[in-house]
């Protein structure tokens, strides 16, 4: 489905009044997750014509966070975790009041990964059995890492097809993944390299971006540990898209190998991707698109980026030269 069909199923609910206690949003959290949400909550506040218009007061208030029956919570303190307390103050004891404006009230949880045991079982109730008229978005990029209960009690919609890695990022990955410079151990060696130097640059943007934003919103800072651990969020938002990005290319080898070419997402390296492919067995670009999870799961772990990558490039089969 495209976004705008993913919208309009969720709409459908709404307007039936049978819309899911919650909806897990699958995707980058200050990308396509936080514009689904957005347009999802407009929906439901929207004064306008066509819902959601976009320029009524309500549908101003909704994207600026400042309609008072939507309640957005975030990853606080240095942790960047969202705490039971959290939850319990700025949520929990918001929803159970009455709408200030007699209709619905909304919950976002932005980052819901960063939910604790404690705070996850302190919404578990609540997200069960909500109050009328109350629904509850939940943004992440890392399912993996919310507890199966959470899981369970809400639809999940998956945005990772919509997600691309930025420039010049995307270039230099593209260009270092069609390079033909993977026959010796040296030559991947130095192709890790580049890999790496392009999450060295991703995690510098991330620092400029966060001084940015507090510059910006005229925030006092919380001290050192709050500004790394805001850098650190964002980065790994961006180093996610960095991950589907590298395993894309190897599904499209893949792909290519099996007969789809028409189904090649980096269409512009389609030539180069022929000619991989052409060299590898299935068996080997089956294992490719296992070797590029597995890096993604090691990313995860909190391995070294740079260990990671040089193990990784190393062993898959690039359909280049000998070792192929």
């Amino acid at each position: 489905m495209t976004f705008d069909e993913t919208f309009q199923m969720v709409k459908r609910a709404l307007d039936a009044g049978r819309p899911a206690n919650g909806y897990l949003i699958v995707g980058s959290v200050r990308g396509h997750a936080m514009d689904l949400a957005v347009r999802i909550v407009q929906a439901l506040f929207c004064t306008g014509g066509e819902k959601p218009c976009g320029a009524c007061e309500p549908c101003r208030r909704v994207a600026e966070r400042i309609e008072p029956d939507v309640h957005w919570v975030f990853p606080e303190m240095k942790s960047r975790v969202i705490s039971a307390e959290q939850m319990r103050e700025k949520l929990l004891a918001e929803i159970a009041q009455t709408s200030l404006a007699g209709g619905w009230k909304v919950g976002v949880l932005v980052g819901a990964d960063r939910l604790n045991e404690a705070s996850a079982n302190a919404f578990l109730k609540t997200l069960e059995e909500p109050p009328e008229k109350t629904l509850f978005l939940l943004l992440t990029d890392t399912p993996q890492q919310l507890l199966p209960t959470v899981v369970s009690r809400c639809q999940r919609i998956d945005l990772d097809a919509f997600r691309e890695l930025g420039e010049p990022w995307r270039g230099s990955l593209l260009d270092t993944l069609a390079s033909p410079f993977f026959r010796s151990p040296v030559e991947r060696m130095v192709s890790a390299n580049q890999l790496y130097a392009i999450l060295q640059e991703m995690q510098e943007k991330a620092e400029e971006w966060v001084k940015a934003e507090a510059e910006k919103e005229e925030k006092v800072e919380d001290g050192e540990d709050v500004f790394k651990a805001k850098v650190s969020a964002r980065y790994r938002e961006m180093r996610m898209d960095f991950l589907i990005s590298f395993m894309r290319w190897f599904r499209d080898v893949l792909v290519i190998r099996a007969g789809g070419a028409e189904q090649v997402h980096f269409q512009e390296k389609l030539e180069v991707l022929k000619a991989r492919a052409a060299r590898l067995t299935l068996a080997q670009a089956l294992y490719n698109v296992s070797a590029a999870e597995e890096l993604a799961r090691q990313f995860d772990r909190n391995l070294s980026e740079e260990t990671a990558l040089a193990y990784a490039v190393d062993r898959l089969f690039h359909g280049v030269g000998d070792k192929a």
